[in-house]
């Protein structure tokens, strides 16, 4: 069983872009993204150069996010399918529109 599916990983002009999403062994899912680059600044301001985050739904609203997503048990194959790449950037509004509960963290740094 694949527990674990990069969603985003590029590198351009703008810096690098990752975004990954583990499922752990008791039904948690970690979404963790991270932004390095002149992109970030473009958007969070002056010398602001790296974003990081963390996304944690815990099992209960992992069901919920299966139901939104039409799927079983294939969660992870799901979420690269439909948020992959460029697409990657509309999870977090996917998330929020479907009333997907998640603990967020965040770091911005220089």
């Amino acid at each position: 069983m694949v527990n674990h599916v990069t969603l985003r990983d590029t590198r351009d002009e703008g810096g690098s872009r990752h975004l990954s999403a583990t499922l752990k062994e008791d039904g948690t899912l970690v979404i963790e993204g991270q932004d390095i680059g002149p992109g970030v600044e473009g958007v969070l301001g002056s010398g602001l150069i790296e974003y990081e985050w963390v996304w944690t739904v815990h099992p209960s609203a992992v069901r919920t996010l299966k139901l939104a997503l039409a799927c079983d048990d294939g969660l992870l194959a799901a979420l690269q399918d439909l948020f992959s790449g460029d697409a990657a950037a509309a999870l977090q509004s996917f998330l929020d529109d479907n009333g997907i509960v998640y603990e967020r963290w965040s770091r911005v740094g220089e």
